[in-house]
């Protein structure tokens, strides 16, 4: 599927994830953003620049986009994953929600 109904933040983060290129990350979250995943809070967007580089560097993660819906307030992006990680490849869930300045403020990453 293509990216194309995804705001460019969102393909940012995706684009960052499958090249496991961080270095803009400060540019598609916002500063004050959070991210739910694994069991796991990070808390701005320094923490979730780490947090990108060690999944990145463990699970060696590829993300797929199968579909997209928009809900008021969230954008809900349902994925297959692939990596060096247990049941790869899995299908998750992101739910984004973006600020006024179409950054990431919140992603919550789910099964």
């Amino acid at each position: 599927m293509s990216t194309a109904e995804l705001a460019p933040a969102i393909v940012a983060y995706i684009t960052a994830t499958n090249t496991r290129d961080i270095s803009s990350v400060s540019d598609w979250f916002a500063e004050d953003a959070n991210v739910f995943d694994e069991g796991e809070h990070q808390a701005g967007s320094a923490a979730i620049a780490r947090w990108m580089e060690d999944t990145g560097r463990r699970y060696q993660p590829r993300v797929e986009v199968l579909n997209v819906q928009h809900r008021t307030g969230k954008v809900l992006v349902s994925n297959v994953v692939s990596g060096n990680f247990p049941g790869s490849p899995l299908e998750l869930r992101y739910t984004f929600r973006l600020n006024g300045q179409g950054k990431i403020s919140r992603l919550d990453i789910s099964v």
